[in-house]
């Protein structure tokens, strides 16, 4: 019976390293969350399905002040699934004080009735009544273990099948071990993350500067791109990098003169050219990091037409990458609403009007990705309330 414990134990640490390989993997590649791996981890460790495992599973972590409140319980459904649950306990109860002293002296704890109790039912007092509601069953044993790391808390395994073993204590270590480390390391790339963010969206507003009423511009043409790809059904993923690579659709003006960018009026041959420009200058900018594929097509793309009369490759259709075709309805619509140096602005029914029918710049079944087109024309009361709510913190800002 050790040996079959032991090879049971040794299987699902195999699993938990696999685990941990393959989401350091997706670290790099972005396709992590925190959620995701609690429901992977804990899918290898819960039993049923002839696994041995414990019936629920505690995750709690320590608040600021040192005491442990707030924590997740994962539990068995149909004997194979299982659900989560966020639950709060009373940080001044005995469980907690008990928790947290059991932490001070060992690093892990197994705990079965029979050690320390008459019978099953003076067991129970030892647990809070919000945790004793999910394991279905009286709590017959627990393994203990700590979280470490810069959220240190403890994972609580309860009712294995039989008793608790040593053998349960080390699977559960090595659970610990891949939670405490990826969460930590999750974090750093979320703050990561948020800097690139911040980084790109400084660039978008320096490349903007010259153009004073620009500076919610990229923010609302962020949205109206996540909008338009959320609901043309695009990957999660995709929709995501669309929301904050649209603003740099215009980064190539950087290199176009302030005096070209405000003249009102109608440019010279010259300065048009020039302006033609700053697709190109957007891509150079970009460069060729893989995190700004998308930002790169978009800055390249958005001013070719559906039909091939655009510009700077007069590309066509399909050729146009979906990004750039995406970012150019987004970028018509707030140029039409917005007012710049050589234009008023038009309100939302007039430009709705000049996407249906045209103008003398625009040809809609010419100029846009007509499925693109039916979607927006679908949700063209998101664009509006994008602008409007957004149009406000502006005014509310700079009044």
């Amino acid at each position: 019976m050790a040996l079959e414990l032991c090879e049971m134990s040794l299987q699902q640490t195999r699993e938990l390293l696999l685990l941990t390989d393959s989401t350091l993997q997706n670290i790099c590649s972005r396709r992590f969350t925190g959620e995701e791996l609690y429901r992977e981890a804990l899918g290898k460790i819960l039993g049923g399905k002839g696994r041995r495992g414990p019936a629920i599973i505690f995750i709690v972590f320590r608040e600021t002040d040192g005491t442990i409140c707030r924590g997740k319980v994962f539990h068995l459904t149909g004997g194979a699934m299982f659900e989560k649950a966020e639950i709060s306990i009373d940080p001044a109860s005995s469980y907690v004080a008990n928790l947290l002293q059991a932490e001070a002296h060992a690093d892990v704890v197994v705990s079965n009735w029979s050690d320390s109790c008459g019978t099953v039912e003076e067991y129970q007092k030892n647990f809070p009544d919000s945790i004793k509601g999910f394991a279905g069953a009286p709590i017959r044993n627990f393994v203990a273990y700590r979280i470490s790391g810069e959220s240190p808390g403890a994972i609580i395994a309860f009712n294995y099948p039989g008793r608790a073993t040593d053998y349960d204590a080390d699977v559960l270590q090595s659970l610990a071990v891949v939670i405490g480390s990826l969460v930590t390391l999750s974090n750093e790339v979320r703050e990561t993350e948020k800097a690139f963010i911040y980084t790109i969206e400084a660039l978008a507003r320096a490349c903007e500067a010259a153009e004073e009423q620009t500076g919610r511009h990229i923010l609302r043409v962020n949205r109206y791109a996540g909008a338009l790809a959320a609901n043309i059904g695009l990957p999660a993923e995709f929709v995501d990098t669309v929301s904050y690579s649209a603003q740099m659709h215009d980064v190539g003006k950087i290199k176009i003169p302030a005096s070209i960018l405000l003249k009102e009026g109608r440019l010279s041959g010259e300065e048009m050219r020039l302006m033609m420009m700053h697709p190109v200058y957007g891509e150079q900018i970009l460069g060729d990091s893989p995190r700004l594929a998308v930002a790169r097509e978009i800055a390249i793309a958005h001013h070719e037409n559906w039909d091939g009369s655009g510009y700077p490759k007069g590309l066509k259709r399909g050729d146009i990458p979906l990004a750039g075709r995406i970012a150019k309805i987004a970028d018509v619509y707030d140029a039409l609403r917005s007012e710049r140096s050589y234009k008023a602005p038009v309100d939302h029914g007039e430009t709705m009007r000049i996407f249906r029918e045209g103008d003398e710049r625009i040809t809609p079944r010419d100029h846009f990705d007509p499925e693109l087109l039916a979607t927006f024309f679908r949700i063209e009361h998101i664009f509006e309330r994008i602008f409007e709510s957004m149009a406000e913190k502006e005014t509310t800002v700079y009044d």
